[in-house]
């Protein structure tokens, strides 16, 4: 069984892809596996959303 991934660190978001050189805060390209995906940034889009709703509105 393989363990879990580390989480993410701040310096993460200002490193090329180690695989494929992506730009920091980019998404990879498609071949790799190592790096940013799509699957990652949906899901942090959906903690964004679920914490903009979750504040109450500013009155």
């Amino acid at each position: 069984m393989s363990s879990p991934l580390p989480p993410f660190r701040p310096e993460d978001f200002e490193e090329r892809c180690e695989t494929c050189h992506a730009p920091p805060g980019q998404l990879c390209h498609a071949w790799c596996d190592t790096g940013y995906t799509a699957a990652d940034a949906r899901a942090d889009a959906e903690r964004h959303d679920t914490h903009r709703s979750a504040r109450p509105s500013a009155p």
